[in-house]
């Protein structure tokens, strides 16, 4: 594999992706808008300038798909953060564009925790499913400006433990119903509430930005015991009897990044899977 990458958009989790990266390339490129960003890592403020054959988009989801479009004609292998585009209709393009180069940054579903547990490998499904997210996004009834780009809570958040979902149990998945809150003003929701099947069990997500403490976990019940899987600890708990079946270290989005990382530079593509996952989330936009 080529060992230069180039890293387009520098947010809140750029230092993670960056130590993770490191681990793999030894040449990344650096690019980003922000005349600060810019002086600071050293960047670039042009993504078209970028010498690597490898390129992570990991700007604000709204603006994917055109950066996509221009290194795809570039002949760029592309990595997209989550979620890969906003609506059906850019999806279909993406689709439309892929040149078999693309993969999605999925990186929730890399999460420690949700590897052991498929490594546990219970042999039985649950009967329901409830995942809660929750951030501390908000001031003063407002969705606050530095994740306005996020684009709202249901399609930055849902997208993750949908995609752990979709690891452990298949990509069966249908999208069923979603209801959402939004600030007087606000163009994008803080809160929302969604219902999708997965292999046939019924899932309840639900995402809360108005929330001091963050909180990310899926809860896994079955007839005699619930197991949560607690991303924000990296942990497995069986929370019917009150013990620890797991415990990872270290810090839980270096892991994240560390892992699908991992999975790209084996030569793994999840293209296809990910645009079943998009297909079904996007329906709730």
């Amino acid at each position: 594999m080529n060992n230069s990458i180039s890293v387009i958009g520098l947010g809140h989790a750029f230092v993670y992706q960056y130590d993770a990266i490191k681990k793999y390339f030894n040449n990344i490129e650096l690019c980003d808008t922000n005349k600060n960003k810019i002086k600071k890592y050293k960047a670039k403020d042009n993504y078209k300038s970028l010498n690597s054959s490898i390129a992570l988009i990991s700007t604000s989801p709204n603006n994917h798909l055109n950066i996509a479009k221009d290194l795809i004609e570039n002949k760029k292998s592309l990595i997209i953060e989550k979620p890969m585009v906003i609506n059906l209709e850019e999806l279909n393009e993406l689709i439309r564009i892929n040149n078999k180069k693309i993969y999605s940054s999925l990186h929730f579903a890399f999460g420690k925790e949700i590897e052991y547990f498929i490594k546990m490998n219970l042999n039985k499904k649950p009967k329901y499913i409830y995942s809660y997210i929750s951030d501390n996004y908000i001031s003063n009834s407002h969705i606050n400006d530095e994740q306005i780009n996020l684009c709202g809570s249901y399609l930055d958040e849902v997208i993750n433990p949908l995609s752990a979902l979709g690891r452990i149990f298949g990509y069966n998945i249908k999208f069923i119903e979603t209801s959402k809150k939004y600030y007087d003003g606000d163009k994008y929701d803080y809160y929302s509430k969604s219902k999708f099947i997965v292999d046939n069990i019924d899932v309840l997500i639900e995402v809360e930005w108005n929330d001091k403490k963050s909180q990310k976990y899926i809860d896994l019940e079955y007839d005699d015991i619930t197991i949560r899987l607690d991303s924000m600890n990296q942990k497995i708990i069986d929370i019917t009897n009150e013990r620890i079946l797991y415990e990872a270290d270290g810090n839980r989005m270096f892991n994240h990044y560390l892992g699908f990382l991992n999975d790209y530079v084996n030569g793994n593509n999840n293209f296809d899977i990910s645009v079943i996952l998009h297909r079904e989330l996007l329906k709730g936009v």
